[in-house]
């Protein structure tokens, strides 16, 4: 079973301060950092002082959101960026805590061939790519499939 991240190492820098949370001993579950409005509800990725949806000026709350989503849709990168490491998934993850919200992330544990619109994926931590100032290794937030279990095999 796959432990998951709970901090960084010194060696290990976050892709952007306020992006994410590490998951806690207790629950094991990472989560992104997120704005809701106190006027019409909207909730956005990564997180907003004002909504944008409303116009609204009263300040945006601060909310957990991502620990699940859908894949909407994804490309395969196999020619990446200078410091990535290809080939790799990105995908479009919907997620379920507002209509619209939509993370884009790499995915991670998931066979180039296998990769499939609509699967179900959990948040995870991971490098994202490596520093080239510091040489250090970039932490983000990364989706992975959730392996829902199959029907019972038959006796034959």
């Amino acid at each position: 079973m796959r432990r998951e991240k709970t901090c960084l190492g010194p060696d290990e820098i976050p892709i952007r301060e306020g992006f994410f949370v590490f998951p806690s001993r207790n629950d094991g579950s990472p989560r992104l950092i997120g704005s809701k409005c106190r006027q019409c509800g909207d909730v956005v990725f990564p997180k907003r002082k004002l909504c944008t949806m409303c116009d609204s000026k009263e300040l945006m709350e601060e909310v957990f959101i991502g620990e699940k989503g859908v894949l909407q849709t994804y490309t395969i990168v196999r020619v990446a960026f200078p410091n990535f490491e290809a080939p790799y998934i990105l995908g479009l993850v919907e997620l379920p805590e507002a209509e619209n919200l939509r993370v884009l992330a790499q995915i991670e544990g998931c066979d180039l061939d296998r990769v499939r619109i609509g699967m179900p994926l959990a948040l995870t931590i991971g490098k994202i790519k490596t520093d080239p100032a510091t040489g250090k290794t970039v932490i983000g937030h990364k989706y992975r499939p959730i392996h829902e279990p199959g029907p019972p095999a038959r006796a034959g």
